[in-house]
């Protein structure tokens, strides 16, 4: 139990940072007392005990009459981009709706009998990464539907005050380019739903997270870490994927099928030494070696690129988190990686398109490294924008 957790703070939880999800089972249902709800939630919705979601507002007497999951499905164990099939929950015994296969939103059927959509699901801060993709399509559909939208908050991985370009231009919003948002984007998913509805002109009620700074570090949470996806281990696979994520959109491989994804670059044409060459010494905050791997089918990239051939390449290893500026330093590495290998380095096309475009919501970058423009230069176009953000986002804040 929750209350067991924390016993050792001597019941004093005036500084323990506690979730939304954490916070009902501490104080009660508040504003879901009596209501009828469906749950978007995932493995990693549970309390710093453990306790699912679904489970925590059954406790609280809320009824929960759905379960909805996205991509990753409800366990958590589904490949990058496999769909989910719908189903029944084993633990809870409630139906499951995919919101990641044929549906990519809550279906107006789905929502019949629904008081509120409450979202309880751990993001790394990303706005390629899929699970606010989910949650804004959700805050429509529940909009059109008058449904209430909740959002139980988590912190961000990434932290509140770190933001990098670029933003997203609306000619490229995809699933993985949900709104005009940054890259990294320094805010909670309660701080997005917020930014979300009032772009929409719809309400959303949010359960802040106790204690919690925009300053604060994953470290200083006290919070386990739970595999937010099969491809984020650890924390620092985390804080690298924000840029190094961006790989996937060349011919190189990111590192999946590997213990280290986006935290092994490479291909078995890449001459690592000539290539940290022409980068010219590590970016600030991470330190870049030579380093050669097999990437391997495995449940969680079931088809890695250079499947069971050696890959030579680059190590990433985070040497100072606070002054790592992950999009700058991937896209530093993407440039070098195409002037030291200029036959065979090719950005990788996807339905018609570039898919690094579709990463960094323009294609203002990859048209740049073309033309040879340096990656600060390329990043300096993008500050008005993200100062526009700043000030937009500022009232959608919730924390210090």
């Amino acid at each position: 139990m929750l209350l067991s957790v924390l016993a050792g703070c001597g019941g004093d939880l005036s500084e323990v940072i506690l979730p939304g999800l954490d916070r009902i089972a501490v104080e009660g249902p508040g504003d879901l007392e009596g209501r009828r709800v469906g749950l978007i939630t995932n493995h990693t919705g549970r309390t710093r005990g453990g306790r699912p979601a679904a489970a925590v507002l059954r406790e609280a007497g809320i009824e929960t009459r759905a379960l909805f999951s996205p991509e990753h499905g409800l366990a958590g164990a589904a490949a990058a981009g496999e769909d989910v099939a719908s189903g029944t929950d084993p633990e809870s015994g409630l139906p499951v709706f995919s919101l990641y296969g044929a549906d990519r939103s809550p279906t107006p059927e789905s929502l019949v009998g629904l008081d509120a959509l409450v979202f309880d699901i751990q993001d790394v801060g990303v706005r390629f990464y899929t699970y606010i993709s989910t949650m804004r399509n959700a805050q429509v559909a529940a909009h059109r539907a008058g449904v209430d939208f909740v959002v139980l908050d988590r912190p961000n991985p990434n932290r509140g005050d770190r933001v990098e370009g670029p933003m997203l231009d609306p000619a490229f919003r995809s699933f993985v380019g949900t709104d005009r948002i940054p890259l990294l984007h320094g805010m909670t998913v309660g701080e997005l739903a917020r930014l979300f509805a009032a772009r929409m002109g719809a309400e959303v009620t949010v359960v802040p997270v106790a204690n919690l700074r925009r300053s604060t570090r994953w470290e200083d949470t006290d919070l386990p870490w739970r595999a937010p996806s099969p491809n984020i281990p650890s924390l620092e696979t985390a804080l690298a994927y924000p840029g190094f994520g961006l790989f996937e959109g060349t011919n190189l491989s990111e590192g999946r099928g590997t213990a280290a994804p986006f935290r092994l670059v490479g291909a078995p044409w890449t001459d690592p030494e000539a290539w940290l060459r022409q980068i010219g010494g590590a970016p600030a905050g991470v330190r870049l070696t030579p380093a050669r791997f097999v990437p391997r089918p495995l449940p969680a990239a079931p088809a890695p690129r250079f499947a069971e051939e050696e890959v030579a390449g680059l190590r990433v290893e985070l040497t100072d988190p606070t002054r790592f500026r992950p999009v700058r330093s991937a896209l530093v590495a993407i440039a070098a990686a195409r002037a030291s290998h200029p036959e065979s380095f090719e950005f990788r096309e996807a339905g018609g398109r570039y898919w690094l475009d579709l990463l960094l919501g323009t294609d203002r970058i990859r048209q740049g490294l073309e033309a040879g423009v340096p990656v600060p230069e390329l990043l300096e176009g993008e500050e008005a924008a993200l100062e526009a953000f700043l000030e937009e986002r500022r009232s959608s804040l919730l924390y210090p």
